[in-house]
């Protein structure tokens, strides 16, 4: 809760009003029209407005501002479920209470990066979380569960499409490994509602061109933004062997396409696009890592874990 409140207010602190303040209207006028909302790159943003509409509505009898008020309830919950999914992620996959706490840092600090620029807004915080909550689905074969977040993913934002590729690493670790995984019912489900999705969504929004390779694909902004975001993608890369199989074949299946996906279609920025992939692979396989380098430190030293 104390993560939270500490993005929260971060952003707050150094946020400009008035943008702050006409992102949150169009929010209420795209959940008003029932309309399908469109970020600054031009990519929608379906779930945003309907999930800030039950907080603005609770506190309009109450008080006049109560739509930038809503916004900061919106954002203490979501941060609150991001890092408490982010926590039960880390420890599923057999990191230690200390180690996924140190995560959680790691984490608040590279969200306040990104908070710098579009980081901030609704889509960008509910993405991780659902993520997290896909991948502890399909890690703990919760079908129902899964299939809901995949459908909340892809009405998000169109990187929902990278969703059945986090249930197919899950499903992968059953009997059977990958070519099981590959027929199961479940993963083609996770398929068709989001290629579903994502297909009716960019007819009602067009996405817009967006050149990032021309801005973002260069040595100077690529270590910005990898320093930016406390260089976990740099570390994860160079760790990805030390993590448990598992998590090293969602890595491989995820990640490439992923950051392709955001250079040719979307802006780097302050690593906003990239906060799924930072919570749900970034951290945990670079902290895979660091536990590995300790665990060889005391086997050569023959000193007892402390």
């Amino acid at each position: 809760m104390f993560l939270a409140w500490f993005t929260m207010k971060f952003y707050m602190d150094n946020s400009n009003d008035s943008e702050t303040e006409a992102y949150v209207n169009d929010l209420a006028v795209s959940a008003s029209a029932w309309t399908v909302a469109a970020d600054a790159t031009g990519h929608y943003t379906a779930l945003g407005p309907y999930f800030l509409l039950p907080f603005t509505a609770a506190l309009e009898p109450v008080t006049g501002a109560y739509k930038i008020r809503g916004f900061v309830f919106a954002r203490l919950v979501l941060g609150t479920a991001l890092y408490g999914f982010a926590y039960v992620w880390y420890r599923r996959l057999g990191l230690s209470w200390l180690t996924a706490l140190v995560g959680l840092m790691v984490l608040s600090t590279s969200l306040a990066f990104a908070e710098l620029s579009r980081g901030w807004e609704l889509d960008k915080y509910i993405e991780p979380v659902l993520f997290l909550v896909a991948g502890l689905a399909a890690w703990n074969r919760a079908c129902v569960l899964l299939l809901g977040a995949a459908a909340l993913a892809a009405a998000n934002r169109e990187t929902g499409i990278f969703v059945p590729l986090v249930a197919l690493a899950g499903l992968a670790e059953q009997p059977g490994g990958l070519r099981s995984a590959i027929k199961s019912r479940q993963v083609w489900a996770c398929v068709m509602i989001c290629v579903l999705e994502v297909s009716v969504f960019r007819r009602v929004v067009p996405p817009e061109t967006v050149l990032a390779w021309t801005t973002d694909v260069n040595l100077e902004r690529l270590v910005y933004v990898t320093g930016g975001l406390c260089l976990a993608p740099l570390l994860a890369v160079l760790w990805v062997r030390s993590a448990p199989p598992s998590v090293r074949r969602l890595f491989l299946l995820v990640a490439p396409l992923w950051v392709a996906l955001v250079l040719t279609t979307d802006r780097l920025e302050q690593g906003a696009a990239l906060l799924a992939p930072l919570a749900l692979l970034f951290i945990p396989v670079t902290l895979a890592g660091v536990e590995h380098l300790v665990q060889e430190s005391w086997a050569r030293s023959g000193a007892p874990p402390a």
